[in-house]
């Protein structure tokens, strides 16, 4: 069947297609829907979302791809046409590869990523949190809320972290600097250690990420206080269902999550395939 690939009407679509996908397959994808209608493609059956593709421009040769592909509709090309559609718009850009993201529960998945070649790069867990401090005893670091000023320092200290080049990183960071997102500077005695933020979604949810510790402050314990202050910080605001995700090889990190309450809760594995 030849499918026309379009715009997405709706948001609340993709949230109606994402809890059908997420039921069939016992997953727990979340896509943001804030972001819908930015580089995305739909496919339709009359006025049913069937098939949906995001992509996150997070460099501007390598793009992330999520995709989503109603159970009944599968193995009836509504995923070819989705990919097609969005390789010819990434290639005119001067998009050199995709990086899929799959759940790692998913078998369809995977047999999609089986039958396109891609090549495995790393995994990620999925935490959420089990048990917060909310009671927290002063301690030396302390959080405050970043201002627009702070943004080259945010750049830096991200750049640090990861180890990312620092064009890299201001790439990345200029994606996801939207306005459902909060942002804290972790400071010792005034000095900056460490950045930490947290997207907002639904009512009472929280996604962290973008948090790194300075190069030369780690190994003092900032990581674990910093995470401790900003659950505290989210709890305050209402945000009280919170997660995380973070590389299965980066051990440290993990022991600071899980110190601070969270504990694993799936996960994904991502695969490159070159345009």
């Amino acid at each position: 069947m030849n499918w026309t690939v379009e715009e997405v009407r709706q948001a609340e679509q993709v949230g109606a297609l994402e809890a059908a996908v997420n039921a069939y397959d016992k997953i727990d994808v979340k896509l943001g829907h804030v972001a819908v209608g930015q580089n995305d493609y739909a496919v339709y059956e009359g006025d049913t979302l069937v098939g949906y593709m995001m992509l996150f421009p997070y460099l501007p040769n390598e793009y992330e791809v999520n995709a989503l592909v109603h159970p009944d509709y599968r193995k009836q090309g509504v995923f070819t046409a989705l990919l097609e559609a969005a390789k010819q718009d990434a290639k005119q850009n001067g998009c050199e590869a995709f990086t899929f993201v799959i759940d790692r529960k998913s078998k369809d998945g995977k047999a999609v990523i089986d039958h396109l070649g891609a090549a495995y790069q790393f995994s990620e867990y999925n935490l959420v949190l089990k048990k917060a401090e909310l009671f927290l005893k002063p301690t030396e670091v302390s959080l405050r809320e970043a201002t627009e000023a702070d943004r080259s320092l945010i750049i830096e200290t991200l750049s640090e972290a990861f180890g990312d080049p620092l064009d890299v990183t201001e790439n990345i960071y200029q994606q996801i600097d939207t306005p459902d997102r909060v942002t804290y500077i972790g400071e010792v005695d005034g000095r900056p250690v460490g950045i930490i933020r947290a997207l907002l979604s639904g009512e009472d949810a929280g996604s962290i990420h973008a948090f790194g510790v300075k190069a030369d402050e780690q190994g003092k314990g900032y990581g674990t206080k910093m995470l401790k202050q900003m659950v505290q910080q989210l709890f305050r605001m209402g945000r009280t269902k919170l997660e995380l995700d973070v590389e299965t090889e980066n051990k440290a990190a993990l022991e600071i999550y899980k110190r601070a309450g969270f504990a694993e809760n799936g996960g994904y594995e991502f695969y490159l395939l070159e345009l």
